[in-house]
């Protein structure tokens, strides 16, 4: 399953509240396929150290998965789109010396 479906997957499939073992009882052997579908890890073995009793709702048990997933399913570690600019700013000081008024 890829990851994309799964919140409609876990509102159809469960009740909630529902205990943990029973999500792992129920569902526990789905496996989410990563990203680069190479590699797969089962809803039981993300879920299952958590140790968390209880989910009240799918986004939780959603949030819970999501959370706890390996690194095969996050994009580029540490991108982030939000790199500074200098435009209008002006190139950075390097130290405190650099401080111009």
């Amino acid at each position: 399953m890829e990851i994309d479906e799964l919140p409609e997957f876990l509102e159809t499939e469960l009740t909630y509240p529902i205990d943990q073992p029973l999500v792992i009882d129920r569902i526990g052997p789905i496996e989410i396929e990563a990203p680069d579908a190479q590699e797969t890890e089962t809803i039981s073995t993300i879920i299952g150290p958590v140790g968390q009793d209880t989910y009240a709702s799918a986004d939780e048990l959603f949030t819970t998965i999501i959370g706890n997933v390996s690194d095969e399913y996050i994009g580029r570690k540490f991108y982030d789109d939000r790199g500074g600019t200098h435009g209008d700013e002006g190139p950075e000081p390097t130290d405190e010396t650099d401080v111009s008024f």
